[in-house]
């Protein structure tokens, strides 16, 4: 169940991520959105950390990520467990390689409004799904504008202009947090990167047809 939570979280990508408040204004606005696009074609490492509502730690990943616009990513989790999830703009694919099974489904229906959104879609479209409120220069809290998504708030952190940070705070009172290292920008990826080639044993659920 963890396993699955912490997939969500990503993707729940992917992801996307509290102190006194200050209600974003135009400006703020703009200021995320750029940052987000500044950061659609990057890759680096990743340490993803679950707390359950106490406070709690339930589980730690780490592994490393890539991601290419227009809506493309490779997430690998290397330990505890093996796990890739890919998406070459159209379709996204969870691949749990030890349990020998992939599920594959639409990028629009496996996203939505979801966090992994923000770095996968251009900020643009994203944003006004949320209401944004900036915690400083260069950090800024995301709350959904509707009520059925299934995470409370997204925090993401930014150094230098650079993503740093994403904390996900879900509507069981589950906290994910994400801290990016050694990220580095490129101009862009062959899309060899985003093809998922599965062995033959793996067994792959399509989902969304």
């Amino acid at each position: 169940m963890v396993n699955k939570l912490v997939t969500f979280a990503l993707l729940g990508f992917l992801a996307i991520f509290q102190s006194m408040l200050v209600q974003a204004d135009d400006n703020a606005t703009a200021s995320i959105e750029s940052l987000l696009e500044m950061n659609r074609n990057i890759e680096g490492e990743f340490r993803q950390v679950t707390y359950d509502e106490k406070g709690k730690q339930l589980q730690v990943s780490e592994g490393v990520f890539l991601l290419a616009k227009p809506n493309q990513f490779v997430w690998d989790s290397v330990t505890p467990f093996a796990q890739r999830i890919i998406s070459d703009g159209k379709y996204i694919t969870v691949w749990d390689v030890d349990l020998e099974q992939a599920t594959k489904k639409p990028l629009s229906g496996a996203v939505g409004n979801s966090p992994a959104a923000l770095l996968g879609q251009p900020s643009a479209d994203v944003l006004p799904h949320y209401d944004v409120s900036t915690l400083g220069a260069e950090k800024f809290r995301l709350a959904p504008k509707d009520d059925q998504d299934l995470f409370q708030a997204l925090t993401l952190s930014f150094r230098d202009k650079v993503i740093s940070a994403m904390s996900i705070l879900d509507t069981l009172g589950q906290t994910t947090v994400i801290e990016f290292k050694n990220v580095e920008t490129h101009e862009g990826v062959a899309k060899e990167n985003f093809v998922l080639d599965l062995p033959a044993n793996v067994d792959v659920i399509v989902e969304g047809q």
